[in-house]
């Protein structure tokens, strides 16, 4: 019982840090907007308005799978996988960009939660609650 409170936990963490990340989005400084322009652009920078609605999909797909997993919704286990696998391919394809170090943190603690989360899905007890 205790692995799966750490388990909703890390699941409600990573749904705050979501929230966190978006935020700060938001209000990023015009230095950081500027750079960012400025940048060399990845694969997709042609496709400005299909990388955006691709990331609004994959962003309330997140925000579903998350509920899934929380409640120990058999199919969420693959989803987030591909969600994870998803986002990492698309942050690959869309090239260089600058974060504050808020940003940063937020990034590299949201990377480290959902490493979590996969190792508990698959490599834990916790897999036998989503048969």
């Amino acid at each position: 019982m205790e692995i799966e409170k750490i388990f909703k936990n890390l699941i409600l963490i990573d749904f705050l840090i979501l929230i966190l990340i978006v935020i700060s989005s938001l209000y990023q400084s015009n230095d950081l907007i500027e750079i960012n322009k400025n940048l060399n652009k990845g694969l997709i920078a042609e496709y400005q308005n299909f990388f955006r609605i691709i990331s609004l999909v994959l962003f309330f797909l997140y925000l579903l799978t998350l509920n899934l997993l929380y409640r120990f919704i058999t199919y969420g286990k693959y989803l987030y996988l591909f969600l994870v696998i998803s986002g990492i391919i698309l942050n690959f394809l869309k090239g260089a960009s600058v974060y504050s170090s808020f940003g940063s943190v937020l990034d590299a603690t949201g990377s480290l939660i959902s490493g979590a989360i996969l190792i508990l899905l698959f490599y834990s007890p916790i897999r036998e609650n989503f048969k």
